[in-house]
């Protein structure tokens, strides 16, 4: 594990690299990686954030929080690049039930119907 993490450090401190911050889609405040990419990264100039199991939130976002959600509650930079999604998945064990494009293109529209209809706009 040390291994891994001083690789990891190597590449995120090489300021040629973007960092690619994957983050479960939950509150903003507590994004551990995104807090290591804040330390190598205060302005989010090479940082994108991909908030990921966006399905998993869809019952706590209404009209009233969706925008505030995307924004971070304010807990995110306005120059932060930034999307959320819903990654196909499957049990374990089980087979792929389709063809994995199909699958992403079905959880993206069921994202995007699932969004829209809290009142988010594209």
């Amino acid at each position: 594990a040390d291994k891994i993490e001083k690789m990891v450090m190597t590449f995120m401190k090489d300021k040629r690299n973007v960092m690619l911050c994957v983050e479960q889609a939950g509150d903003a405040a507590t994004m551990s990686t995104l807090a290591k990419c804040r330390n190598l990264d205060p302005e989010f100039k090479r940082t994108i954030l991909i908030r990921n199991k966006l399905d998993k939130y869809y019952n706590d976002l209404t009209p009233d929080n969706v925008s505030k959600w995307v924004d971070g509650f304010g807990d995110l930079p306005d120059s932060l690049v930034r999307f959320a999604l819903t990654l196909p998945w499957w049990h374990d064990g089980s087979p792929m039930p389709k063809p994995f494009n199909q699958i992403k293109d079905e959880m993206d529209a069921n994202d995007k119907n699932q969004m829209a209809s809290k009142g988010l706009s594209d």
